[in-house]
């Protein structure tokens, strides 16, 4: 892995992944069956958990085709790998709890993409809140329904985030941080 070009995004803008690109042939899914796919995108879940929101969509995507796979897949695993590699000095930082007199600093950013999924022509969305400059917040997920519209995407994704505004600041305010 060391030898691999080191990768910037864990996913182009682009990339499009669907049921389609699944194995044709028996001898295609005996290679594919060999590929530990599983174990890596787990790995991956968890470090999207732990310390690196910005692989949230990638990992979303490929955890779409665990029990049939292909090449491609197992490429963009490994890309999402070697994006690590240039980045493995990264990580979340926060402060300690600022004066009581400071401002409570959260900010919010939502994003939505309109039929994200080829397969069932969902769409998703995703939010990070940062608190006083670090993530404490982040989601990434499939809407459940399916929209006909980006402006009725983004109008759920923005209503999820604010939900989860809302929540956030009442446990800011009962940890008393001042609003």
């Amino acid at each position: 892995m060391q030898d691999n070009k080191l990768a910037k995004v864990p996913i182009h803008v682009g990339v499009k992944l669907y049921v389609e690109q699944c194995p044709k042939t028996q001898e295609e899914e005996e290679e594919m069956s060999r590929v530990p796919y599983a174990s890596a995108v787990g790995n991956l879940m968890y470090v999207m958990v732990c310390t690196r929101p910005y692989i949230a969509h990638a990992v979303g995507v490929l955890s779409r085709f665990m029990s049939k796979l292909r090449k491609e897949h197992w490429t963009i695993v490994k890309k999402v790998f070697r994006c690590f590699h240039g980045t493995s000095d990264y990580g979340l930082c926060y402060q300690q709890r600022p004066e009581l007199d400071r401002v409570l600093d959260i900010h919010g950013f939502v994003d939505a993409v309109w039929v994200g999924d080829l397969d069932q022509r969902r769409s998703t969305s995703g939010y990070v809140f940062n608190l006083f400059g670090g993530a404490i917040s982040w989601m990434r997920k499939r809407q459940f329904i399916v929209s006909l519209s980006i402006t009725e995407v983004e109008y759920m994704a923005s209503t999820h985030a604010s939900k989860e505004l809302v929540w956030l600041q009442r446990l800011c305010s009962s940890m008393g941080l001042v609003q």
